[in-house]
C-alpha cells in the first residue's frame, strides 16, 4: 500500500471517528506500534510520506512502517465500515447480504428467508435494484435448497417474475448509464468546438437516450436522475443554455425531492450541485449561481459525516468567491473570507485536493485585487509548499505562474529569477513550456517597471508574435479561465492597472 492512502484516511477522519478508532484499540493486546502511527499522522500537519517514515522510523527502528500502514488502514476501516452500516441504508442491506449467506451456509434456511423479508422492503425504499435482484436470488436459491417445502407453483413463478422484472430496471438504468459515460467522453476529450458539429455526432446518443426514456420500463429515481444528467451536459456542451438551465432546477428538484433516499452522505446530489456550478460557470451564467449555492449549503447537516460537511463548505466557498471575483466585488469577497472560520481551509485539507487548490487560489486572488500581495502569498503558500504536488495540472500549475505574478507585484527580483529556472526545470522533458507561459517570463525578464515609457511600447510591438500564438490550446485557456495572465501583462507595459 502506498503510505499517501493510509495518509489520506487518517487526515479524513473526524474527532468522533478518531475516538472510535482509539476506542477499538484498547480492545487489542499486540503491538501498538500502528497506534503510535496513527498518532504520529494525527499530530502532524505534514504530507510528505517520507518525512512521517523517518519520524516513525526514530521511534520503532525494529518495526516495518509499510507492515504497521497495512494494519492501520485495515484498522480503521473496518471502524468505518461499522459506522456506515448504522447510519447507511446501502451498507445496511449489505451487512443483511452477509448474515443470508452466513445463515444458508450454516443451514439456517427459515433465518435466512427472515432475513431476507426483513430487508427486501428496505432496498425497494431506497430502491437499490442491484442489492434487490440479489435478495431475490437468494430467495430462489433457499425455495430450491429446500425443495420448495410450503411454496406453491403460483408463489415460485410470482417470485421468480419479480426477479426479471428487476434484470429489466438493471439493463435499463446500465443502458443509461452507457450512453452518459459516452456522452461525456465525447464531450469531454474527442469532440470539436464547433456546436453544429457536436450536434451531429452526438444524434446516435440522443436517440438511443429517447428510445430509454420512451420504453415501457417504469422510470425509477436512478433513470429519472440519469436522464436529466444526460440532457443538462448535451445542452451545456452544444451551447442550448437556457434548456441547460431548466434541466439544472429541474434536476436539483428531483434530489430535494427524494433526499431520504439517497445514500448517507448524500454524495450524487452533492456532485450533481458541484457540476451545476462548474458549468454556470463555464457558460458565464453567474446571475443562476447564488440559488445553487445555497443549495449547498443546505447539505451543511450535522447529520452528515464531517468530512463530508467540510467539503461541501469548501465547494460553497469557492463558487462564492468565484462569483465575486467575476463581479469584481473584491470588498465583499474579502469579507466573506474574513467572515470564514480558518476550519474551512485547514480542516481536511486532502479530502479533495482539486478543491483545496482552487479554494486557496481564489482566495490569493481576491487579496491581490484589493492589493495585500504578501497576504496572498501566505495563502498560496498553503498549496506550493506540498511535496508531493504535480503541477502538470491546471490548479496547480496556474497556482506556481500566480505566484510569480504576485512576486513580482512586490519586485521581488532575486526569487523570481531563482522560481522561474526551478519552473523550466520541472517542465524540461515532462511538458513543452506553453506560450502564454513562455510570455510571462519574457515579461518578468525584461523588467517592464524599471523602462521608461517609449521603451515599453516599443518592446510591446517586438511581443506581438508570442502574443499571437497564445490562446490556441486547450491547456492555455483552462490556464486563462483562472486569470487573464494576458490583461495583466498589457497594464504592465501599457502602463494600465491590471487591478
Amino acid at each position: 500500500m502506498k503510505g499517501t492512502t493510509v495518509l489520506r484516511l487518517v487526515q479524513s477522519l473526524s474527532p468522533s471517528e478518531k475516538r472510535q478508532f482509539k476506542m477499538a484499540t484498547k480492545k487489542q493486546q499486540q503491538s501498538k506500534a500502528y497506534v503510535s502511527l496513527f498518532d504520529l499522522i494525527d499530530r502532524s500537519d505534514a504530507t510528505d510520506w517520507k518525512q512521517l517514515k523517518t519520524a516513525f522510523k526514530k521511534r520503532y527502528p525494529h518495526s516495518s512502517i509499510e507492515s504497521c500502514a497495512d494494519y492501520l488502514f485495515q484498522s480503521i476501516t473496518e471502524v468505518l465500515i461499522q459506522n456506515k452500516i448504522k447510519q447507511d441504508p446501502s451498507f445496511k442491506l449489505m451487512y443483511g447480504l452477509m448474515k443470508v449467506d452466513l445463515f444458508r451456509q450454516r443451514n439456517l434456511g427459515e433465518q435466512a428467508i427472515t432475513e431476507i423479508s426483513n430487508l427486501l422492503p428496505a432496498a425497494d425504499d431506497i430502491q437499490k435494484f442491484a442489492l434487490k435482484y440479489i435478495l431475490k436470488r437468494e430467495q430462489l436459491n433457499i425455495f430450491s435448497e429446500t425443495n420448495f417445502e410450503g411454496i406453491s407453483e403460483k408463489t415460485l413463478i410470482t417470485e421468480q417474475q419479480a426477479a426479471r422484472e428487476l434484470l429489466k430496471d438493471l439493463r435499463n438504468a446500465q443502458e443509461h448509464h452507457s450512453l452518459y459515460e459516452i456522452l461525456k467522453l465525447r464531450l469531454t476529450h474527442a469532440t470539436p468546438a464547433n456546436a453544429a458539429t457536436k450536434k451531429m455526432i452526438l444524434d446516435d446518443l440522443v436517440l438511443s437516450e429517447l428510445a430509454i426514456v420512451n420504453n415501457k420500463t417504469k422510470h425509477h429515481l436512478e433513470s429519472q436522475q440519469l436522464h436529466l444528467l444526460f440532457q443538462s451536459f448535451y445542452f451545456t456542451r452544444i451551447g442550448d443554455y437556457q434548456s441547460a438551465l431548466k434541466t439544472f432546477y429541474i434536476l436539483n428538484n428531483l434530489f430535494e425531492k427524494h433526499l431520504l433516499r439517497l445514500s448517507h452522505p448524500p454524495m450524487d446530489y452533492y456532485a450533481t450541485l458541484d457540476g451545476i456550478l462548474d458549468s454556470l460557470r463555464m457558460i458565464g451564467s453567474y446571475p443562476e449561481m447564488p440559488y445553487f449555492i445555497e443549495k449547498l449549503h443546505l447539505l451543511d447537516r450535522p447529520a452528515y459525516p464531517d468530512y463530508f460537511r467540510y467539503l461541501v463548505k469548501k465547494t460553497a466557498l469557492l463558487y462564492e468567491l468565484n462569483f465575486y471575483v467575476v463581479q469584481r466585488d473584491w470588498k465583499a469577497a474579502v469579507h466573506k473570507i474574513n467572515a470564514t472560520p480558518q476550519s474551512s481551509y485547514k480542516d481536511f485539507p486532502m479530502v479533495h485536493d482539486k478543491k483545496q487548490a482552487e479554494l486557496l487560489f481564489y482566495t490569493a486572488l481576491c487579496y491581490f485585487y484589493t492589493k495585500n500581495f504578501k497576504k496572498a502569498i501566505r495563502f498560496l503558500n498553503e498549496v506550493l509548499l506540498k511535496k508531493t504536488i504535480n503541477y502538470s495540472l491546471p490548479y496547480y500549475r496556474v497556482c506556481r505562474l500566480f505566484n510569480i505574478v504576485l512576486h513580482y507585484e512586490l519586485k521581488d527580483l532575486e526569487y523570481l529569477d531563482y522560481e522561474i529556472r526551478s519552473y523550466k526545470r520541472y517542465f524540461s522533458g515532462k511538458n513543452v513550456l506553453l506560450p502564454v507561459e513562455k510570455y510571462l517570463f519574457k515579461i518578468v525578464a525584461l523588467r517592464p517597471f524599471l523602462n521608461p515609457k517609449y521603451k515599453n511600447q516599443q518592446l510591446w510591438q517586438q511581443l506581438e508574435p508570442l502574443r499571437a500564438a497564445i490562446s490556441k490550446t486547450a491547456a492555455e485557456a483552462d490556464l486563462l479561465n483562472y486569470f487573464d495572465f494576458m490583461d495583466w501583462a498589457a497594464g504592465k507595459f501599457l502602463r494600465i492597472s491590471a487591478v
